[in-house]
């Protein structure tokens, strides 16, 4: 992805080849096309039933984006579709959003895939390691908006592939497909829409296009105010506030770079609140956060709105291990752990932070400075 893409005229293909699109052919009307050919080649107890998946422990985003999609092609299109989700929800607003909306989600382990016509993406691409991808049925579509990973030759493209690294949120894409179809929003996927928008784009302060503030504003105007206010404010688990200690006795400034290499966690979602919170640090123009959590290295990486790339950035922190994707001054990466041992963590972690300290801070190796409480040694 680049992350100086400009931002996408609403209602405009992104990019023709991509979505195998003809001249003057909508990406709704295109979608719409695959679906039919998907459904009428596909068994007839599959027919008409697609499976909606996004990646493990989905975000607002891909919850948001997910259920535009249901919508799509249920009310616009006339087909069935279920939402599966690999993974626990972590994250409390996130579980708010679920509860809260009352959305309706399959387990993935759980579900038949013989009745499904075919697949669709959403919010991740196939060669992402945080996504799990069925050989059957056929992927027929993907939804996204972050840096296309390269290819290891195993996935085929998706007929319908709608990929826009312009965008700051995948559930601003589904919008418009939806507006674009003459679809009515119900008051549940405007709210869960606008969720997706509201904190993929930090309330459009970040990586936000025309389409985005088009996709907040007209959510906004449709959804459930008391719900949207109650996802944003959930009770907080007393595990939280550890979260909150162990990663402030943990963090060190290196000039403009703030490290936290956080050892086991109990919750992956620590690692991105931690990175977000540490990005308000004055002085601090990189953070970088990572945590071990049930077999895998969980890293996140932000950057100040003075400085993007956080995708290539990350890149080179990880050295050439694990996954990774990422949009604008955000990006996350994820490496698989040979075991949980603390040795184990520990070597991955010398080597992340050599890594970061070289790419980001080269000259601040000595520079290190505890951060928590001002004038008190962490420890004591």
């Amino acid at each position: 992805m680049s992350d100086h893409a400009l931002p996408l005229p609403a209602g405009e293909p992104h990019d023709r080849a991509s979505t195998e699109l003809r001249p003057g052919l909508q990406p709704a009307d295109h979608l719409r096309r695959v679906l039919e050919r998907a459904s009428a080649e596909a068994p007839e107890e599959a027919q008409g039933h697609f499976l909606v998946l996004t990646h493990r422990g989905p975000d607002p985003d891909a919850l948001g984006a997910c259920e535009g999609l249901r919508r799509l092609i249920e009310v616009g299109f006339g087909y069935r579709a279920t939402v599966a989700t690999l993974g626990r929800i972590h994250r409390a607003e996130n579980l708010a959003l679920v509860r809260t909306l009352e959305l309706e989600l399959v387990d993935y382990t759980e579900i038949d895939l013989s009745r499904f016509a075919g697949v669709t993406l959403v919010d991740t691409q196939p060669e992402f390691g945080h996504t799990v991808l069925p050989d059957t049925p056929p992927l027929v579509a993907v939804f996204d908006h972050h840096v296309p990973p390269e290819k290891d030759g195993k996935r085929p493209d998706a007929p319908h592939k709608d990929v826009r690294l312009g965008l700051g949120a995948t559930s601003s894409m589904l919008y418009e497909y939806l507006r674009d179809a003459g679809i009515q929003l119900d008051e549940r996927t405007a709210s869960a829409l606008f969720c997706g928008v509201r904190y993929d784009t930090m309330d459009l302060s970040r990586n936000a296009s025309a389409l985005d503030e088009e996709a907040y504003f007209e959510t906004f105007r449709l959804c459930d105010r008391t719900k949207i206010a109650a996802i944003d404010k959930p009770p907080l688990p007393r595990s939280y506030y550890r979260a909150i200690a162990s990663s402030m006795a943990a963090a060190r400034q290196h000039g403009p770079l703030v490290l936290a290499l956080l050892g086991k966690i109990e919750n992956p979602e620590t690692v991105a609140e931690m990175a977000d919170f540490f990005l308000r640090m004055k002085g601090a123009s990189w953070v970088v956060v990572g945590g071990a959590f049930e077999g895998e290295y969980v890293l996140s990486l932000r950057t100040d709105r003075s400085f993007g790339n956080a995708y290539p950035l990350m890149k080179r922190v990880l050295g050439g291990e694990g996954s990774f994707g990422g949009h604008g001054h955000i990006a996350g990466g994820r490496i698989h752990l040979e075991d949980q041992g603390e040795s184990t963590i520990k070597s991955v972690e010398r080597a992340l932070r050599a890594n970061a300290l070289r790419v980001i801070a080269p000259t601040s190796d000595d520079d290190e400075e505890a951060i928590p409480p001002e004038g008190r040694p962490v420890g004591e």
